[in-house]
C-alpha cells in the first residue's frame, strides 16, 4: 500500500512539472509572437496580349484589405519593370474592394513562365502570381 501511494505522489508531480513546463513554453511563445502588418493584393489572372507592336503582360488585382494598397514597383522573374500603368482612378493605387489591372509592357514568349511581385512603396510584398504565356 505504502508503494502504491509513492506512486501516485510521483505521478501527481510528474504531471504538475509537465503542466508547469507547458503553460511556461506557451507564455515564452506567445511573447515571441509579433503581429505581422499584412497587405495583400490579389492577382486573379494573368493575360499576355500585344498592343501597338509592343508585348504587355495584363494583371486583373483585387483588394480584399480594408485600406488602399498602392503598388510602387513591380518585378518579373526578379527584375524591376519601369513600364507600368494601373487603371484604377488612383493609377497604381487601389482602394478597399476595388478590382483593376495592371499593365506592363514586356517582351514575352509563349511557353514560358513569368512570375510578377507586387511591392509597396516601403517595400512589403503585396502579392505574387506565376504563369505561362
Amino acid at each position: 500500500m505504502q508503494k502504491l501511494g509513492t506512486y501516485i505522489i510521483l505521478i501527481v508531480i510528474v504531471a504538475l512539472i509537465g503542466a508547469i513546463t507547458l503553460i511556461y513554453n506557451r507564455q515564452m511563445f506567445q511573447m515571441h509572437i509579433i503581429p505581422m502588418d499584412t497587405k495583400e493584393l490579389c492577382v486573379t489572372q494573368m493575360e499576355f496580349t500585344t498592343l501597338s507592336d509592343s508585348d504587355i503582360i495584363i494583371l486583373h488585382v483585387t483588394n480584399p484589405e480594408p485600406n488602399p494598397l498602392t503598388v510602387a514597383v513591380v518585378k518579373i522573374n526578379g527584375y524591376t519593370q519601369n513600364k507600368i500603368t494601373g487603371d484604377s482612378i488612383h493609377g497604381l493605387t487601389f482602394e478597399p474592394g476595388d478590382l483593376g489591372t495592371i499593365t506592363i509592357e514586356q517582351n514575352w514568349i509563349v511557353g514560358n513562365n513569368y512570375t510578377v511581385d507586387l511591392f509597396t512603396p516601403d517595400g512589403h510584398l503585396l502579392g505574387s502570381y506565376t504563369d505561362t504565356a
